[in-house]
């Protein structure tokens, strides 16, 4: 006879879920063993631990790389609006900061996450901590799943 991983009630015979908790019967790929939360595999598994520390190491060390492309990218074409501003000029191009900061930043963070995890399967940062990026069926990551998978690190847009 089979028992609920989540709740511990018996299953009925081909039964898809729980009729105590609504678990599923089977407990998916993705979850954790021994109904386990994230966030308890995370406080007790010291291999969990050090993976998701190198995920934010990986993390910290591409939003830098992006940083400093963005803000050179960003003091190249300011600059003749900043020498007419030293120049006793008033600022033209106020609108220029928004457009850079709340448009065309967000896009090139985007775009870096995007086409090395479609591309490479990896960032630099997952390539220095040795991590990569794969489907969970072990396939490589197309361009549409890269897209899906890292829209999330520009949602603060939708805010404005």
């Amino acid at each position: 006879m089979a028992y609920c991983w989540k709740c511990g009630a018996q299953l009925y015979d081909n039964s898809s879920f729980c009729h105590g908790c609504g678990a599923p019967a089977k407990p998916s790929p993705t979850m954790a063993s021994g109904g386990q939360t994230g966030f308890d595999r995370l406080k007790d598994d010291k291999a969990f631990q050090d993976h998701w520390v190198k995920r934010v190491i990986a993390y910290v060390v591409d939003v830098a790389i992006v940083s400093f492309a963005v803000y050179f990218l960003l003091l190249v074409t300011a600059l003749p609006a900043l020498l007419g501003v030293f120049f006793g000029q008033t600022f033209p191009f106020a609108w220029f900061w928004g457009f850079w900061l709340g448009g065309i930043a967000p896009l090139i963070v985007l775009a870096y996450f995007v086409i090395a995890e479609a591309l490479f399967e990896r960032t630099i940062g997952k390539e220095l901590m040795g991590l990569r990026v794969a489907r969970l069926d072990g396939k490589r990551v197309d361009l549409w799943s890269s897209l899906v998978r890292n829209v999330s690190k520009i949602a603060f847009i939708l805010l404005v």
